[in-house]
């Protein structure tokens, strides 16, 4: 088949690339492109909107992809208004069940829930010297006390700081223990991850964050580092699925319990499992592209 899969001038879609790989090797024919061949065989979208009112062009099927929900204000409406107006496709992947479960579409459309997975890369042992205490990965805006976490872990830790950081957020941050990165090449993380003992997810204990997988957890976990999190509903879920105990931010003595911890390291098998072959071939991603295909001959 040739299928086509949309890259983001705005945002990076690690599925995207982790699509034409696996798919690459099953004797697919991908377009990994900004702008889709309307005559492909199949085209995935990572929605978005794609209104029920604009003209179809070409021949393509029409798969939409839901990685996240709408998000505040007015998430629930934003999560509605796109179930209205987005077209009905040949098929549907959604994150996970929650994800399914609040778009709520009631028609009859196939689907399968689809996880994030990690890049192969990134399954690594650590540096037995790091240069750094704590990673954070991700963005810093809209994560009320995440500046004041940082600043509280360099008091006692070297701490490394990568991803989009405004100036105002930069100035906030500036401390003789924090080294920030900024927005760095997706090839340069696994060094980057190498080089720390710990990695923090630090995520919103609101809607719909607070559902959604943590993809930088997984990241962490497979590159051996130790994990620092908030608790939410994610993460204590998948915490005790993984029979893992991280340092809670929570707890009063975290500070001292890191220092305590060293480096918990998960067992390969069971973080294996986020490999991204191992996600695609569990959702059996060729196997729904190939039966969506046939019913659409």
């Amino acid at each position: 088949m040739n299928i086509g899969i949309p890259l983001s001038k705005f945002a990076y879609t690690p599925e995207a690339y982790a699509y034409e790989k696996y798919l690459k090797k099953l004797g697919h024919q991908i377009q990994l492109d900004y702008e889709l061949d309307p005559d492909n065989d199949i085209n995935i979208y990572f929605m978005g909107t794609r209104p029920f009112w604009k003209k179809k062009e070409g021949r393509a099927i029409e798969i939409h992809e839901y990685q996240s929900l709408s998000t505040p204000p007015h998430a629930h409406l934003k999560n509605f208004a796109k179930k209205i107006v987005n077209k009905k496709p040949s098929g549907r992947i959604f994150l996970n069940n929650f994800v399914h479960h609040d778009l709520n579409f009631t028609d009859d459309v196939p689907y399968i829930y689809r996880d994030m997975g990690v890049d192969d890369a990134l399954f690594q042992s650590p540096s037995e010297n790091p240069l750094y205490d704590i990673i954070y990965c991700g963005s810093i805006a809209g994560r009320n006390g995440l500046i004041e976490v940082l600043r509280r872990l360099a008091g006692n830790y070297k701490v490394v700081v990568v991803g989009q950081v405004s100036d105002l957020e930069s100035s906030l941050l500036k401390h003789e223990n924090i080294t920030i990165l900024g927005r760095v090449e997706r090839k340069d993380l696994p060094e980057i991850y190498r080089n720390s003992r710990f990695g923090l997810n630090f995520t919103p204990d609101l809607y719909p964050y607070n559902i959604q997988t943590s993809t930088k957890t997984l990241e962490y976990l497979a590159s051996g580092l130790g994990v620092i999190s908030n608790k939410y509903k994610w993460s204590e879920q998948f915490f005790n699925e993984i029979d893992y105990q991280p340092v809670w931010l929570d707890d009063f003595d975290f500070l001292k319990t890191i220092e305590m911890n060293g480096r918990l390291i998960v067992s390969l098998p069971l973080i294996h499992r986020y490999a991204w072959k191992n996600i695609l071939s569990d959702s059996k991603f060729d196997v729904f592209l190939r039966e969506i295909q046939n019913e659409n001959v």
